[in-house]
């Protein structure tokens, strides 16, 4: 934030993103993407790329409401996208005793579905509502934003070979910031630091050194009550009891309770308090563990997207000019592939890069979940990729469109282990959903553009 770093990727992704459809959205997301990389902050992200991103959407045509929507969900990808994730981040390393380098890794598929996600959302709506791109005349060009900035790398690479190869995570951080402020001096004439940047710079780590103890402190209380009184093990009992040792209604059980405390809790203190609580009942019934605590890890993560609290909504709210609870159920709808996301890689751990041949496995189940993922968000916008706007199916809209989302899921949802078909049979169900609708939607809409203006449905 304080040495040009953040401008410089917002000006990259304008410079590569901006002259498409639906150009400034897409720019906001690859931005917030980039920014949220390296901060592993909700809110800053809002609020550094969200001042200049959600102006030039809402030029382009894009509803206030919707363009702060779209800033929050990107933005809320901050503290799922390696190499720098959120505080939680490192909590999870804690508990299951491994590296942060392995929790960074198994990351990695599940924050690319999500991106990838809400750019097929933004592409959907762009081309529903014949939402152009921005002109190039209006945006940074690539060599010049490169040419100013190119130092910047050399930080990104630094943390990243730390974090991953020596597997240093506690001083990554600190050398990496150490080059960021070197190069700043040296090659940066707009952002160097002066005496009065240093007191800035301390001030706002402070605030965060502050709310980080406070939530930490108060789970540490929580931990060694529920660890005295007996209640973890009481509570997991409980829950699969209730359920029946049936993984996906345990699954669906602990969804609504991460979601539910995740509305009152901070993301870090919501999966502690969950890792404790409700972890247990799920490793009981043989599931990964990496998978366990990534899956309560983005449900209690939600709440910055979901009302009543969605702060991530509000504070882009505040930016668009838009209503607040508005902008929230926005951006619910904008971001609802990361409420599927969380059930695939606990079906199977190949997505969180666990099990034999995680690499291969996770490949190609990342590939089958992009491709459902594509109708999923044609069904949800009403705009199906080499279909075209499926309004021009007339009565039929909606039928098409919840086909549409259930196939898509199907096709995305990994089969074997807990689940009774294989990978192969949920495949072909889903393709056997998908094609007819597909066929059906694509014969109505060409039918539709062929019919004079003046006859044509309203």
């Amino acid at each position: 934030m304080m040495t040009g770093a953040g401008k410089f990727f917002i000006n990259l992704a304008f410079a590569l993103c901006g002259t498409f459809r639906g150009g400034a959205a897409k720019v906001c997301i690859f931005a917030s993407g980039l920014l949220g990389m390296m901060s592993g902050s909700i809110i800053s992200n809002v609020l550094t790329a969200g001042t200049m991103t959600i102006p030039v959407m809402k030029k382009s045509g894009f509803r206030a409401s919707y363009a702060g929507a779209i800033e929050a969900c990107a933005s809320t990808g901050a503290v799922l996208a390696p190499p720098v994730m959120g505080a939680t981040a490192f909590v999870i390393a804690q508990f299951l005793n491994v590296s942060y380098a392995d929790v960074a890794v198994a990351a990695i598929i599940p924050a690319a579905l999500y991106y990838v996600g809400l750019f097929m959302q933004v592409d959907a709506y762009a081309a529903r509502h014949g939402l152009k791109g921005i002109p190039r005349a209006e945006l940074p060009r690539i060599m010049d934003t490169i040419k100013d900035g190119w130092y910047y790398v050399f930080v990104i690479a630094l943390l990243i070979v730390m974090l991953l190869y020596f597997k240093r995570e506690s001083h990554a951080p600190f050398y990496a910031t150490a080059l960021l402020l070197v190069l700043n001096q040296f090659f940066s004439k707009d952002t160097r630091w002066t005496l009065a940047t240093i007191g800035k710079f301390l001030e706002v780590n402070g605030r965060t050194f502050v709310e980080l103890v406070g939530i930490l402190a108060g789970c540490g209380l929580l931990i060694g009550a529920f660890s005295m009184t007996g209640v973890v093990s009481s509570l997991a009992n409980d829950l699969l009891h209730i359920a029946g040792d049936n993984p996906f209604l345990l699954l669906g059980m602990c969804a609504l309770t991460s979601l539910i405390l995740g509305l009152g809790l901070t993301t870090t203190a919501c999966y502690i308090f969950l890792a404790i609580l409700v972890a247990p009942a799920l490793e009981k019934l043989g599931l990964n563990k990496m998978a366990v605590h990534m899956f309560i890890f983005y449900w209690g993560m939600l709440s910055s997207i979901t009302p009543p609290v969605a702060i991530a909504s509000f504070a882009a709210a505040g930016i668009a000019g838009s209503p607040a609870m508005k902008t929230g159920w926005e951006s619910m709808w904008v971001g609802s592939i990361i409420y599927f996301i969380p059930f695939f890689f606990v079906l199977n751990p190949a997505l969180v890069l666990q099990g034999p041949s995680p690499y291969l496995a996770g490949l190609g189940l990342m590939g089958l979940a992009a491709f459902g993922t594509m109708f999923i968000c044609g069904g949800i916008q009403g705009y199906q990729s080499f279909v075209g706007d499926l309004r021009g199916t007339g009565a039929l809209e909606w039928p098409i469109r919840v086909l549409l989302v259930i196939g898509g899921f199907v096709v995305a949802t990994p089969g074997g282990g807990i689940m009774p078909l294989s990978q192969m049979q949920v495949t072909l169900l889903g393709l056997a959903i998908l094609v007819p609708t597909v066929l059906i939607a694509l014969l109505l809409v060409r039918r539709q553009a062929t019919v004079p203006d003046g006859l044509r449905a309203p």
